[in-house]
């Protein structure tokens, strides 16, 4: 569960991240993504800022330093996927689109679990 975690949250962060740097790079932030509050420039940095938030609790937490905010992440993106898909305008155009966002969001539900695991997790004495 953990290593579906990780690469869950790796996949996402990168995503973020490629998302930011490509309207970064091409100098047009002109991005509307419905899930989140933001557009244009704000939500350009936003998902740069994500993107690197994401990879640093990722790694954080797989090196077994920070795991708490590995927990917290997961924890984050699944409020931000319900807040997303069902507190904003954003709509889904089918009913298959509505199930792929439903699974999307079990999926990233199940994660909390992965992160759970590896916070409680116990450390390691170090000499």
């Amino acid at each position: 569960m953990r290593v579906y975690s990780y690469l869950f949250h790796l996949l996402l962060s990168l995503c973020f991240l490629v998302l930011g740097a490509v309207a970064v790079t091409s100098g047009y932030h002109t991005l509307q993504l419905d899930l989140f509050p933001w557009s244009g420039r704000v939500l350009t940095y936003w998902l740069l800022g994500l993107g690197f938030a994401g990879l640093a609790a990722v790694y954080l937490a797989f090196k077994g330093v920070f795991r708490i905010l590995f927990l917290v992440w997961t924890v984050v993106v699944v409020f931000g996927l319900i807040r997303g898909f069902f507190f904003t305008p954003y709509y889904f155009g089918s009913a298959g689109s509505f199930w792929l966002g439903v699974l999307f969001l079990l999926g990233a539900a199940a994660t909390v679990f992965g992160a759970y695991s590896r916070f409680r997790q116990k450390v390691p004495a170090r000499y």
